[in-house]
């Protein structure tokens, strides 16, 4: 690994974070882990989308528990080299800016934070090791948009493709949805279990 305790960075792990110092109530919190194993909606992505907490403070506080260094993406100049090195699909999809290459080395702008399982995917499936930056959400997405000038109908897209699947569920019948809480709540335990044993 390029970055010391990459392996740290987890959704849950931020999750005690905001319970332990109050930021978003514990109700939300849970919401938004749920959403993330539902729809895939990155956690981060949910509690900025619903008002709950500023990118900016969320940016702050990953930064300061995970030791990691922010970059404004906007304000860097990208290399062709990283532009060329990860397919723009994964780009789209979890909202990262590649802005340096160097050998199998590859810095990007996360859109706040990437878990441990999504940047060690990413760097499985390009073959290279992953130097977060924290970045913004908004930020990414402008230079996402100035890189590839199919991401805003991309967004779109993905969009109506969310909406789709959540007016099919709500018109569904009801299934599962009890061992669905059981399993976020079972996960939860667990998380509070083992910060317990630290």
């Amino acid at each position: 690994m390029v970055v010391k305790g990459i392996e740290k960075i987890t959704s849950v792990r931020l999750a005690e974070v905001l319970t332990e110092r109050d930021i978003v109530s514990s109700e939300v919190i849970t919401d938004a882990l749920y959403s993330q194993d539902r729809d895939g909606q990155p956690f981060v992505q949910v509690l900025v989308d619903g008002g709950h907490i500023t990118e900016w403070d969320l940016a702050k506080l990953v930064t300061e528990n995970f030791n990691l260094p922010f970059l404004m993406a906007g304000n860097y100049q990208i290399s062709e080299a990283a532009r060329d090195r990860l397919p723009k699909e994964t780009l789209f999809e979890h909202t990262i800016v590649p802005l340096d290459a160097f050998g199998d080395i590859v810095t990007v702008a996360m859109p706040v934070m990437l878990s441990f399982e999504v940047i060690a995917r990413i760097q499985k499936d390009n073959d290279c090791d992953l130097f977060p930056y924290v970045g913004l959400i908004t930020e990414n997405k402008k230079v996402l948009g100035d890189l590839h000038k199919d991401y805003p109908q991309w967004l779109e897209q993905q969009a109506k493709r969310r909406a789709e699947a959540e007016s099919a569920r709500k018109a569904a019948p009801s299934q599962g949805g009890d061992s669905d809480w059981m399993s976020i709540f079972d996960a939860g335990d667990q998380a509070i279990q083992q910060s317990k044993q630290r």
